[in-house]
């Protein structure tokens, strides 16, 4: 009869190199914050007047403008006068931003039309918000 011998065998520890899939994942992590594009808030939330026909609409630069005719830009007030430079440079960061302009119903008309006209020098697509 034939003899079988059995041996026993000691696994050996696999360990399984996990810098490689760090490194990865780390990369991944850079290109996805990097490519990113936030949306810097008004800093205010004035009262809308009411439309029939609103649609949703997701713009990358926010611009507010309160019952004081104070323009809100990332949650700080400014002059109409000095708008142009943060705007531009906005436009800069982001060359595919649209804009939406926030206006509180008490507001004067002539504030959102200046903003509207500067972002049409600018070439910057503007609707302004009723919802």
């Amino acid at each position: 009869m034939a003899r079988r011998s059995r041996t026993v065998v000691q696994e050996e520890d696999a360990e399984l190199n996990m810098t490689p899939m760090l490194d990865v994942v780390f990369i991944l992590l850079i290109f996805f914050i990097v490519t990113s594009v936030f949306v810097k808030t008004p800093g205010v939330d004035p009262f809308k007047p009411e439309a029939d026909t609103a649609q949703d609409w997701k713009p990358g630069i926010l611009i507010a403008v309160n019952a004081q005719n104070e323009v809100w830009i990332d949650k700080r007030p400014y002059a109409l006068s000095e708008v142009r430079p943060i705007i531009t440079a906005m436009r800069d960061e982001n060359p595919k931003a649209e804009a939406i302009i926030i206006a509180d119903r008490d507001a004067e008309v002539g504030v959102s039309m200046g903003l509207q006209e500067l972002m049409q020098d600018l070439n910057i697509s503007t609707r302004v918000s009723t919802k």
